[in-house]
């Protein structure tokens, strides 16, 4: 059974690694690999109220990926043989 583009086009559109999306993410890296002045610049040329959509997506996924950097430095800590408690009590006679 062969798949319309259509169908073929909303399947890869459910997918995390559809060419959209891959090409979408190297665009940003892109745009984050850019100058603090390139990206303002072309930040001026964005509607304001598209520019505040843009910067809220971009704080719900940074608050929803803080997880992960956690585990990460939790599983840092704990390959140095540090245990979550030394930690805790280390940070709290801060």
């Amino acid at each position: 059974m062969s798949m319309t583009t259509y169908e073929m086009a909303r399947i890869l559109e459910q997918l995390e690694e559809s060419p959209e999306k891959v090409m979408f993410g190297k665009l940003l890296i892109e745009l984050g690999n850019q100058s603090e002045e390139r990206i303002q610049s072309a930040a001026k040329q964005v509607p304001l109220h598209m520019l505040r959509d843009i910067i809220y997506q971009f704080q719900r996924v940074v608050e929803s990926r803080k997880g992960e950097q956690v585990e990460l430095m939790a599983k840092e800590i704990a390959e140095q043989g540090i245990s979550a408690e030394e930690l805790r009590t280390f940070l709290e006679n801060k």
